[in-house]
């Protein structure tokens, strides 16, 4: 029996430490790195970072400029594979940018007039908005998952990246996709679409006018269904 109630404390010491909370202030964007996985969540209370997971107590919380950062220390580059900081947030936040496998999503659709989007070196975002314009940006095996609503869309996609975003539904948007990259976007009225060296674009949604232009091979393919 004894020894029952040691093993339980052991495994509850070791599930409490490997908890840290730290309270932060506000901020307007997100930067993560070295393979942890962020998830986002509004909350009305005091703005935190609850992290979990096996190393959690050396992660570096940073914030400067109304920036929020999210990484290993130097010596510990690229161990946060075990580790998810929830990031309760107050206000909004309009630039997400992942780097180095790491993860961005939310269960939240985030509002704005221009938002911005930056994924790279094998990272994921996934996130549902409504804006008025947004800014993709996503390079090196990196894919970003967009729902929502935006009534522009401006989108470069390089070495590998990838777009997801059939299911955002824009009016008009410019997809540049180069060097493998791949992109399938929805759009009402206008698409500017260009691939250069092996990109591929899929476009939806049926767009009144559509402009193309392919460089050295890729693939553009309007699906009109």
């Amino acid at each position: 029996m004894n020894k029952l109630l040691i093993i339980s404390f052991l495994y509850l010491t070791t599930f409490v430490s490997a908890q840290v909370t730290k309270n932060i202030g506000n901020f307007t964007k997100v930067t993560s790195f070295d393979k942890i996985t962020i998830t986002l969540v509004s909350t009305t209370g005091v703005p935190k970072v609850v992290l979990t997971g096996a190393g959690s107590e050396e992660v570096e919380i940073i914030q400067k400029d109304s920036e929020l950062k999210i990484r290993m220390p130097f010596g510990k580059l690229l161990q946060g594979d075990n580790i998810t900081a929830t990031v309760y947030y107050l206000k909004d936040v309009y630039e997400f940018e992942a780097n180095e496998g790491s993860s961005i999503s939310s269960n939240d659709e985030f509002q704005g007039i221009n938002l911005n989007f930056i994924a790279k070196e094998g990272s994921t975002i996934k996130l549902k908005v409504g804006a008025q314009k947004i800014n993709i940006k996503s390079f090196n095996g990196s894919t970003i998952h967009l729902s929502g609503k935006a009534q522009n869309m401006d989108a470069v996609i390089n070495s590998g990246g990838m777009l997801e975003a059939r299911d955002c539904i824009t009016s008009q948007a410019v997809v540049s996709v180069n060097a493998g990259g791949s992109a399938d976007i929805t759009a009402s009225d206008l698409v500017d679409a260009k691939v250069r060296a092996g990109g591929n674009i899929s476009i939806f949604g049926n767009p009144k006018q559509v402009n193309q232009k392919t460089v050295l091979g890729g693939n553009i393919v309007i699906n009109k269904r």
